[in-house]
């Protein structure tokens, strides 16, 4: 199994933790200022919301795949190569939605809680 496979997924959790408290923080301020339009820009924050979250469940799922092949090539147990293609298609899914996830976090950058480290490679 890839070595950095976690690393993806602690980014991906990093990453949904900002993002729902930047988005929470926007909902609030929307709802405060009683903003003309505040019932759209809480639908398209809702809408944000529901990326997030698929983020982390895919983050998860690929997580607790890896885990259980690690374990189980550590344990002598053979694995399945249906295993290991399962595992494989659920790291690369999490691993697309985290940069899916990255780009939602581009425009909170200058905020102080934002990390470098999550800023999505350049485009070709």
């Amino acid at each position: 199994m890839n070595n950095g496979f976690h690393e993806p997924s602690r980014r991906a959790q990093d990453l949904v933790a900002f993002l729902r408290d930047r988005y929470a923080e926007q909902r609030r301020a929307a709802v405060e200022q009683r903003m003309q339009h505040w019932q759209r820009e809480v639908a398209e924050l809702n809408a944000k919301q529901a990326v997030v979250d698929n983020c982390e469940r895919w983050s998860l799922a690929a997580d607790e795949a890896g885990r259980r092949i690690a374990g189980m090539s550590a344990a002598g147990v053979g694995v399945a190569p249906a295993e290991a293609l399962e595992a494989a298609r659920l790291e690369g899914c999490a691993t697309a939605m985290v940069h899916v996830v990255a780009m939602l976090a581009l425009p909170y950058q200058r905020h102080p809680g934002y990390r470098e480290a999550w800023r999505p490679p350049p485009l070709p």
